[in-house]
C-alpha cells in the first residue's frame, strides 16, 4: 500500500504543479506581450499571441470537461486519469493554436501590431 499512496501524492502533488502553472500562465503572457511591445519585435508578439490562444482553448476545454457527466462509468476516474486528460488537453490546445488556430492570435497580433505603427508615429513627433 506504500507504493500506491506514493503514486498518488505524487500525482496530486503534479495537479498542484499544473494548477499553479495556470495562474502563472497569465503572468507569463503578460511579461511576453510587454517584452514583446518594448522592443517592437512582432515575431515575439506573434508567438505571444498564438501562445495566448493557446491557453484559451486550453480553458475552453477545461471548462467543457467539467459539463460531461463522468459518474456513470463502471469504474471512476481516478487521480492519474485526470491528471492525463489535464496534460493531453494541453498539448491538443498547443497543437490546434501553433497550426490554424481559430483565429484569436491572428485577431490579436493586427490589433496589438497596429499600436506599434501608432507608438512609432508617436515617437516621431
Amino acid at each position: 500500500m506504500d507504493i500506491i499512496s506514493g503514486i498518488n501524492s505524487n500525482a496530486m502533488a503534479r495537479v498542484q504543479a499544473a494548477r499553479l502553472s495556470e495562474t502563472k500562465s497569465d503572468d507569463t503572457f503578460q511579461a511576453a506581450m510587454d517584452s514583446a511591445m518594448e522592443s517592437k519585435d512582432k515575431t515575439k508578439l506573434r508567438q505571444a499571441c498564438v501562445d495566448f490562444e493557446g491557453y484559451f482553448i486550453q480553458m475552453m476545454f477545461k471548462e467543457m470537461r467539467k459539463t460531461v457527466n463522468t459518474s456513470d462509468g463502471l469504474f471512476p476516474k481516478g487521480q492519474a486519469e485526470k491528471l492525463f486528460q489535464e496534460m493531453l488537453d494541453e498539448e491538443t490546445a498547443k497543437a490546434i493554436a501553433g497550426g490554424r488556430g481559430l483565429g484569436l492570435a491572428d485577431m490579436m497580433f493586427k490589433q496589438l501590431s497596429q499600436q506599434f505603427l501608432t507608438s512609432a508615429e508617436a515617437e516621431k513627433n
